[in-house]
Order: structure tokens, then C-alpha cells, then sequence
């Protein structure tokens, strides 16, 4: 077999406004419970399948800081407004959150997986294309579309997607 092809690492960067309306615009389903990260896992995911052809899908994307960044902001609330939250239903839920999105809008993707993010980033960008080749040659897939989803990163106030797509 023909090692995969890989396509140049597109990365996008969005307002929260214009991301929040981009995603909805993508989405085949109401977004209840959808932040910026999964906002961005299906702006990225729509912009890389755009054009392209139906053939068996799996997505793989992280975040560096995307859940913390959440986490913190929802205990910042809870200390602010003195009210009792429970923001771990919410945060487990976002990589749920946007496969079940991603699989509703797009019939070609047959999983969406999130893998945690270690703090180097090289070593997520080798080991999600590692992961796909691996897919890849084993037949499980026709294409795989690695990615980053960062919200308010680098900087705070825009949200930074960063994604690949590898084909057999």
C-alpha cells in the first residue's frame, strides 16, 4: 500500500460571534450545549470536508487548553455569582457534544474521537498522524482529519482551529 497523502496544516481564526453563527450555519442540530471548542471542531471539520468527496471519515482532534480554559471560567462564575453550578456534565460532554454533531451533519464521518492534549505540541501533531497512517493502512478509514481547536488562543478574543487531512 502507498503510504497516505496528507494535506498543509489550514488553520482558521474566528471572532466568538462569527464562530458561534459559522457553526450553527454547519450544524444539523440545535447547539444547547456547545462552547467555542466544539463551535470549532465543526467550522474546522465542515471547512476541510468542503468540496471534497463522501468517503468513510474519522476525525481526531484535541486541545491543549480548550477544557481548562472552560473549566476555569465556569468556577470563576460559581465564585462570582455565589450559585452552586455543576460544570463536569458540561465539560465531558463537549468532545460528545461534537462528535454526535459532526456525525449528524456529515454522513461520511464514522467516529470523532478526542484525544488529550500533552503541552508539547509537536508530539500531538505526531501522534495524530501517526494514529490516522495507522487507520489508514489497516482499512478503517478512507480519510482521517487531524485537529486543534483552541479557544481565546493566542489570543484572548479570537478562536485558533488548526486542521490536516491524510487520505489512502
Amino acid at each position: 500500500m502507498n503510504p497516505p497523502k496528507t494535506s498543509a496544516v489550514t488553520e482558521h481564526r474566528f471572532e466568538p460571534d462569527a464562530l458561534s453563527a459559522l457553526a450553527r450555519q454547519h450544524a444539523a442540530m440545535p447547539l444547547r450545549r456547545a462552547g467555542p471548542l466544539v463551535e470549532l471542531v465543526i467550522v474546522g471539520v465542515a471547512a476541510m470536508l468542503d468540496g471534497q468527496p463522501d468517503m468513510p471519515t474519522i476525525v481526531l482532534w484535541g486541545s491543549r487548553t480548550g477544557i481548562t480554559d472552560i473549566g476555569n471560567r465556569l468556577v470563576s462564575c460559581v465564585e462570582i455569582a455565589r450559585e452552586p453550578v455543576f460544570p463536569f456534565d458540561f465539560l465531558a460532554s463537549q468532545p460528545i457534544v461534537a462528535a454526535t454533531t459532526l456525525r449528524k451533519r456529515f454522513s461520511c464521518i464514522e467516529n470523532a474521537l478526542y484525544q488529550p492534549w500533552p503541552d508539547d505540541a509537536a508530539t500531538h501533531w505526531q501522534r495524530a498522524r501517526t494514529l490516522a497512517a495507522a487507520w489508514l493502512r489497516a482499512g478503517r478509514c478512507q480519510r482521517v482529519i487531524c485537529g486543534q481547536a483552541e479557544p481565546d488562543s493566542p489570543r484572548k478574543g479570537e478562536h485558533t482551529g488548526r486542521w490536516q487531512m491524510h487520505w489512502a
